[in-house]
């Protein structure tokens, strides 16, 4: 955020880029988690559309401090959607295909924005917008699928393995938890390798095409 204020456009040009910002961002943290109550409705469980999470609405799904640090840093969270496995028709299946809902829509708008990046570079002002969705989409990605509770690969790993070492080790140590998340954002360059890579798979796809 501060590198776009610090940008030197014009006040205009600022403007611009901070609205796609705040749009990339919202797009990406409310359809990952309006997919994970259409899925888990899907399987069963209406849980999130009666709570009134299907919504596209942003102030049905923004948590404070979440939004504040995408805003800062360019990770954040949004509130999840309630989600009661018991309703599902199948448990186990239910509980993997919501796991993975989020994740798989991040990258398809990954996807989807790396076209019209592709299509519009060096021609548009909006060629802003598209990498910065397919920006954030693969960062909220990367960060769903570390195998770290509360993010969606820890439910997946929880949901395939419910009673692993490694699942009971996690939901026991909740400060290792964060020292672990801490470690893997701060420490390493696991996150960054992983969006730079899908980042350059999605852009050189569609180089061959256009």
């Amino acid at each position: 955020m501060l590198g776009l204020i610090q940008s030197g456009g014009s006040f205009y040009e600022t403007l611009t880029l901070l609205a796609f910002y705040v749009i990339a961002m919202l797009s990406a943290l409310i359809l990952h988690e309006v997919a994970h109550g259409l899925v888990a409705l899907w399987c069963g469980d209406p849980s999130a559309k009666f709570a009134g999470r299907l919504s596209l609405n942003p102030a049905k799904h923004l948590d404070g401090l979440g939004t504040v640090c995408f805003l800062l840093f360019g990770f954040g969270w949004a509130m999840p959607v309630p989600i009661n496995p018991q309703n599902f028709k199948n448990q186990k299946k239910g509980c993997i295909l919501v796991s993975l809902a989020g994740i798989a829509v991040n990258l398809l708008l990954a996807f989807v924005a790396s076209f019209f990046y592709v299509l519009l570079a060096g021609k548009s002002v909006w060629e802003n917008l598209f990498i910065y969705i397919m920006l954030f989409n693969l960062v909220f990605a990367t960060f769903n699928v570390l195998p770290i509770a509360p993010f969606d690969g820890f439910n997946l790993v929880q949901s395939l393995a419910p009673n692993s070492a490694y699942v009971n080790f996690m939901r026991q140590n909740r400060i290792i938890t964060l020292i672990i998340l801490v470690v893997v954002i701060y420490f390493t360059d696991v996150l960054g390798i992983m969006q730079n890579w899908l980042c350059g798979l999605f852009l050189d796809f569609w180089q061959m095409f256009l």
